[in-house]
This record gives C-alpha cells, sequence and structure tokens, in this order.
C-alpha cells in the first residue's frame, strides 16, 4: 500500500484528489520495475500492443512515431533524449497489473489503464497537461519534474507538432523523482518530465475521465437497449393567440420535465452508471480473453473438485468488474453485479460473494471453497471460469 508519510489517506482524498498535485517522498519502498527496458522494447515489436516513441529534436521540435517497432527501429534511435511508451501494460503483464492492489483507496473502476516508459537521458514527451488524473511512479532511474497551473487550455498548444505541447509553460514547481516516489497530478496541470539518466521508467496509473457528453449519450444508449423511458411528451395548455411558428418556454419546459424524471430516478441512474464505469474500450475489447471450446469444458463437478487442487483464481486484467447496491419499490436492497459493461447475471449467488468478486483481484483456495458450499456461487464462478474471466493461479 502507498506510503502517505505526513498526511493521511483521507487527507489527500479531500484536499488534493482533483484539486491540487502531491509529491510522495519513497510511496512505495520496496518496489522494484517489474519489467526491463528490453523486456518493453519486446513488446512494442507486437502488432497489439499500443506503442509510441518520442524524440526531441530541438526545443520545441518532437517527433512522434508509432509502433508496432521493428529491432531496426531501435538501432536508428540517437543516444539520447527519446522515450519509448507502452500502454495498457497492465492487461499484458499480471506483474504490473498486481500493482494496482496499491491504488484500492479509490474505486478499482475508475483506472483506465498502466503506462510504463522508458526514456534515456534527456527522453521526454514535451511540456503538455491531461483531462485526467494520474499518479507517475518512478519506476528505475531519475526523473525531473516541473509543473504548471497556468495557460493548461487548447489555445495554449503548439501548432504543427504531432504531439499536444504546450507553447507556453510557466514553471511554478520542481521536483526531481527517485526509485519508490510518486507524483501525483489532477487534471489540466501542465507538466514536463525529463530522464536524468539511461534507466529512467516512470509508471503512469492513469484514472478515466468523463465528458458530460460522454455520459449523456450512454445514458440515453442504455434506455434505449433497456427498453426503457417510454413515456410521452405532453403538451402544455396553449393560449387561444399563440403564433404557429413558435417553440415556447412552457413547451420547453415540458419536454425538460419528462427528461428531469427519469434523471431522478435512483435505480436507472445506478444501474445505467455501473455498465457505463465498466464498459471496455476498443483496445481492451480485442485484448478479452478467448472462452473455453465445448470440448474443454468440464462438468461443474468437476471444476468444484478443482478447486481443492488449485491454489486460487485470479481475474483476467482485462475485465472490469463492479457491484451496486439497487433498491426497489420495498427499500429492500439487491447487489447487482456489473461486468465490462453488462449487468451480469448472478445465478442468485450471495449479496457478500459479489462485493468479494468485485473488490478483489484474486481469491484463494480458502475463500473459494467457502463460497462454492453455495450452489449459486459456484454457478457464478464456473460461468466466469469458461469465459476465463477468472483462471487458476499459476
Amino acid at each position: 500500500m502507498i506510503q502517505f508519510n505526513d498526511i493521511t489517506r483521507q487527507t489527500f482524498l479531500t484536499e488534493f484528489w482533483q484539486k491540487k498535485p502531491l509529491i510522495l517522498r519513497n510511496a512505495l519502498p520496496d518496489f522494484d520495475s517489474n519489467i526491463s527496458a528490453e523486456e518493453l522494447a519486446g513488446l512494442s515489436l507486437e502488432e497489439e500492443v499500443e506503442s509510441r516513441i518520442v524524440i526531441q529534436k530541438s526545443d520545441q521540435d518532437y517527433q512522434l512515431l508509432k509502433g508496432p517497432f521493428t529491432t531496426e527501429t531501435y538501432k536508428t534511435l540517437p543516444d539520447t533524449q527519446w522515450t519509448l511508451l507502452i500502454q495498457g501494460v497492465d492487461r499484458l503483464l499480471p506483474e504490473v497489473s498486481d500493482l494496482l492492489n496499491d491504488f484500492d483507496f479509490l474505486p478499482r473502476w475508475r483506472i483506465d489503464d498502466i503506462m510504463v516508459s522508458y526514456a534515456v537521458t534527456g527522453g521526454n514527451v514535451g511540456p503538455h497537461f491531461d483531462h485526467y488524473d494520474v499518479f507517475l511512479l518512478q519506476a528505475a532511474g531519475q526523473r525531473h519534474w516541473e509543473l504548471t497551473s497556468q495557460d493548461c487550455n487548447i489555445n495554449n498548444y503548439i501548432q504543427g507538432v504531432d504531439l499536444r505541447l504546450m507553447k507556453r509553460f510557466r514553471v511554478e514547481e520542481k521536483y526531481t523523482l527517485q526509485k519508490g516516489d510518486i507524483l501525483y497530478l489532477p487534471p489540466k496541470w501542465g507538466h514536463h518530465g525529463i530522464a536524468l539518466d539511461d534507466e529512467c521508467m516512470t509508471y503512469s496509473i492513469g484514472y478515466r475521465t468523463y465528458q458530460g457528453q460522454e455520459l449523456w449519450d450512454s445514458f440515453g444508449e442504455h434506455l434505449s437497449e433497456m427498453g426503457l423511458f417510454k413515456a410521452l411528451y405532453q403538451d402544455p395548455t396553449w393560449s387561444e393567440n399563440l403564433n404557429p411558428g413558435e417553440i415556447t418556454q412552457t413547451a420547453c419546459d415540458q419536454a425538460q420535465q419528462l427528461l428531469q424524471r427519469i434523471l431522478n430516478e435512483p435505480k436507472q441512474i445506478k444501474t445505467w452508471f455501473g455498465r457505463f464505469a465498466t464498459q471496455l474500450d476498443q483496445v481492451a475489447i480485442q485484448q478479452l480473453p478467448e472462452p473455453l471450446s465445448e470440448a474443454e469444458i468440464p462438468s461443474i463437478e468437476e471444476f468444484s473438485s478443482a478447486l481443492y487442487s488449485e491454489i486460487g483464481l485470479t481475474k483476467d486484467p482485462v475485465c472490469r468488474f463492479a457491484y451496486a447496491k439497487i433498491e426497489d419499490d420495498t427499500t429492500q436492497a439487491t447487489t447487482q453485479l456489473y461486468i465490462n459493461g453488462v449487468i451480469w447475471n448472478t445465478f442468485g449467488a450471495s449479496p457478500d460473494f459479489l462485493t468479494q468478486l468485485a473488490n478483489q483481484s484474486f481469491f484463494t483456495q480458502e475463500e473459494l471453497l467457502l463460497a462454492s458450499k453455495q450452489s449459486e456461487n459456484l454457478a457464478l464462478l464456473f460461468d466466469l471460469w469458461k469465459l476465463q474471466y477468472l483462471v487458476f493461479i499459476e
């Protein structure tokens, strides 16, 4: 778990999260990078991996290369001032995915992915700002960071460069990070990180950002898919002296009240948001595991027996799990499970098991044997294992 040193986790959540940057010295004191620069370069050769190389040519001139790369690519790179970036490494390597357990003081469904970058001396991706929260963990080597809260807007981009770099960058804070240090940045804080050696590796734990338009579109799609919100628009009382071409305020008020009615239904909002928060992007969808074929699926009894001999089960790192307590008209709450944007069939599994399933990234043999005593829990486990959303720990 991350060490917050002089502040509490609650202080961070109250005073810093999405508000202002924070440096956490020696936040993960025993951290060692689970991936080498050579292994990272190897990933960049693969077609299904999203990779980039950024080369700084002069003060405001950067070249962006997009993978997959070849071994020849690396032979042509300069000795200094280049950076390799690999997106979604947590989906590719379980040992990197395990790092997310250290960030469970925030909802797991808020996390986007872990990007890992390697840079030689002077390597950087230019001064820029993002629209999402990010924890920048120094995994190896050293990186010097400069920060600013000024001019973080779309009118401050350098024209003619493939990257969205800030033209004006007024440095307000400076920090040098060592291995195990973390820099937290909220959205729209300008930052510029420069590698100070040839061992510089940074893990960027990024969180999803939601635009209002994205939420609105998704909610409408949810209502359509579920066949909900069939209420009809009702006209206001018209004046006998109306103008036949005018859209009146009273007509707009009627439409607004109709829309407000569905927005004021907590059950519908929570049901939709669970789907929205766990949906996968297109890259992640392509990375979902192949389900077992009919020939590979044993009986549920054989699966149950295997639980006694296996270490445990772990989630596929691509999958996104969450749950919500949904109250019905009698104020009794049911636990709804969401996986990858779908309201999941729970087979009647117990609420305690559903919350455990959403909260934990892996399950020990002891936990599985206890849960599987209830046949409904076992049915859900079997269903997720057949899809390979849960796999036996090797």
